[in-house]
C-alpha cells in the first residue's frame, strides 16, 4: 500500500503521521486530502543529536514494507531552497538528504503557517469558520490568513490565471512594527523597548499569547491600584498559561484582563486589516490560530464595534477597499496538519501523473516504432511485388 508522510516539527517535539495514499483519488477543495490514518507518534527532541534520527524512529516504529512515496514536513522556521536551520534546536533539516536517506521519491519542508495556508483549502468553510464580514468573494483570487497563538503567523494564497491550484507563500508580517494608537500605547512601546532590551516593538509583541502577558505586565505597573490579587496570583502559578487565565478573566467589566484583551483584539484586527491592504484578498481573508476561536466574542462584529473589527477598518481614506474583503473566524485547531497532507499528497498525485505520462510515452513510442516496422515490411513487400511485375513485363 503506498503512503505520504506528513511531519509537524516543533521545538520541543516531533509528530508524524502516515496516510495511505489514493492513485485514482484527486484532491477536493473544501474536503480534506484522501487517505486514511496509517499510523502516528510523536517523539521528543530533547538530547537528539539530528532529526533524521527522529525519521528512522518514526520509519522503523511504523513497520513499512516500502517507504513513504512524498513527504511533507512542517517546520516552524524560514524555509529556503527546501531547507531550514532551526533556530531552537541546533538541527539542519534538508528536504534532499531526506530524499537519498530514506529513499523517498519526494519531500518538501514548508514553513509552519505556509502549511496553515495550505489547510485553509481542506476547510468546509460553512461548517468550520465562522463569518465576520460577507464582503465580495471572488474565485481564484488572492486568499490570505493571519492566526494569533503563542506568535503571530501570516500567509497568503495565490492561484494562477485560469488555474485551480492555490499556492501557499511565506512571510514573516508578524514582525512587521506595532503602530501605537494613543498615549497609553506610546507608553506601552516603551515598555516593551525596555523590558525586552530592543529599539523596536513588532505587532507580535501584542497582538499573541506572548504578547498578552506584555501588555498585562504594563498595565499593572501602570496601574497597580487595578490589579486583582487572586487572579494576579493564579496568573502568576501559571508558567506558560499565563495568556489562557488573562483571557478567563477578561470578562469582567473594568479589569485589567479586559483591558488587554481589548488591546489584543485592537492590534490583531489592525494587523488583519494591513493584510487585506497589501493583498486585496477577495478570496478570503481568514483569522487562524488557537487564540482565535478561543476569544471570538472579541472578533465578531457587533456592526461593526468589536475591538477587531475596529482596528481591522480604522484605515483612513482607504478603510471602504476593505470592506470587500470576505473575512472568516477559523473554528478549527488542525489546519497546520491538514495542510502539510494536502501538500505530500499533491506531490504523490503529481509523481504518479508523471509516471503514467512516461508509461504512456514509452508505449506510444513502442507502438510507433512497431508501426514503423511494420511499414517498413509492406513498403518492402510492395516494391518486390512491383518488381517482379516489371520483369515479367519484359
Amino acid at each position: 500500500m503506498p503512503t505520504v508522510m506528513v511531519a509537524d516539527i516543533g521545538g520541543t517535539s516531533s509528530r508524524f503521521i502516515l496516510y495511505e495514499a489514493l492513485p485514482e483519488v484527486q484532491l477536493v477543495v473544501g474536503q480534506k486530502a484522501p487517505g486514511a490514518l496509517v499510523f502516528q507518534k510523536t517523539y521528543p527532541n530533547e538530547n537528539v543529536a539530528t532529526f533524521s534520527f527522529q525519521v528512522s524512529s518514526f520509519l522503523e516504529d511504523a513497520d513499512l514494507v516500502e517507504p513513504p512515496e512524498t513527504a511533507c514536513i512542517a517546520v516552524a522556521g524560514p524555509v529556503i531552497a527546501n531547507r531550514v536551520v532551526m533556530t531552537n534546536r541546533a538541527w539542519v533539516i534538508d528536504g534532499a538528504e531526506i530524499e537519498e536517506m530514506f529513499s523517498i521519491t519526494s519531500v518538501r519542508l514548508v514553513n509552519d503557517f505556509v502549511a496553515a495556508g495550505y489547510g485553509l483549502l481542506t476547510l468546509d468553510i460553512d461548517a468550520e469558520c465562522a463569518m465576520l464580514q460577507a464582503g465580495d468573494r471572488q474565485e481564484g483570487a488572492p486568499i490570505g490568513c493571519i492566526g494569533s497563538g503563542t506568535g503571530l503567523g501570516e500567509t497568503f494564497l495565490t492561484c494562477p490565471v485560469g488555474g485551480e491550484v492555490y499556492d501557499a507563500w511565506p512571510t514573516e508580517g508578524g514582525h512587521s512594527e506595532m503602530a501605537p494608537r494613543d498615549d497609553l500605547e506610546y507608553d506601552l512601546i516603551k515598555y516593551i523597548k525596555k523590558t525586552h532590551e530592543t529599539n523596536r516593538v513588532s505587532v507580535e509583541r501584542v497582538a499573541s499569547g506572548t504578547g498578552l502577558v506584555n501588555v498585562y505586565n504594563f498595565l499593572v505597573e501602570t496601574f497597580p491600584e487595578r490589579v486583582d490579587k487572586a487572579v494576579h496570583e493564579e496568573l502568576q502559578a501559571a508558567g506558560d498559561q499565563k495568556g489562557a487565565v488573562i483571557s478567563k478573566n477578561s470578562t469582567v467589566p473594568g479589569s485589567i484582563c479586559e483591558q488587554v484583551m481589548e488591546i489584543w483584539a485592537t492590534h490583531y484586527g489592525a494587523e488583519a486589516g494591513v493584510m487585506g491592504l497589501r493583498c486585496i484578498p477577495t478570496g478570503g481573508l481568514f483569522i487562524a490560530g488557537g487564540m482565535t476561536h478561543k476569544n471570538l466574542r472579541m472578533l465578531e462584529a457587533r456592526g461593526e464595534d468589536s475591538p477587531f473589527m475596529k482596528g481591522f477598518h480604522d484605515k483612513g481614506r482607504v478603510s471602504g477597499l476593505l470592506k470587500a474583503v470576505p473575512m472568516y473566524a477559523v473554528l478549527v485547531e488542525d489546519i497546520g496538519l491538514r495542510g502539510a497532507h494536502f501538500v505530500a499528497y499533491r506531490l504523490y498525485r503529481r509523481h504518479h501523473e508523471d509516471e503514467n505520462k512516461k508509461h504512456h510515452l514509452k508505449k506510444v513510442v513502442a507502438l510507433s516504432a512497431t508501426s514503423v516496422l511494420a511499414l517498413a515490411v509492406v513498403s518492402a513487400a510492395v516494391g518486390a511485388a512491383v518488381a517482379r511485375a516489371v520483369f515479367r513485363r519484359k
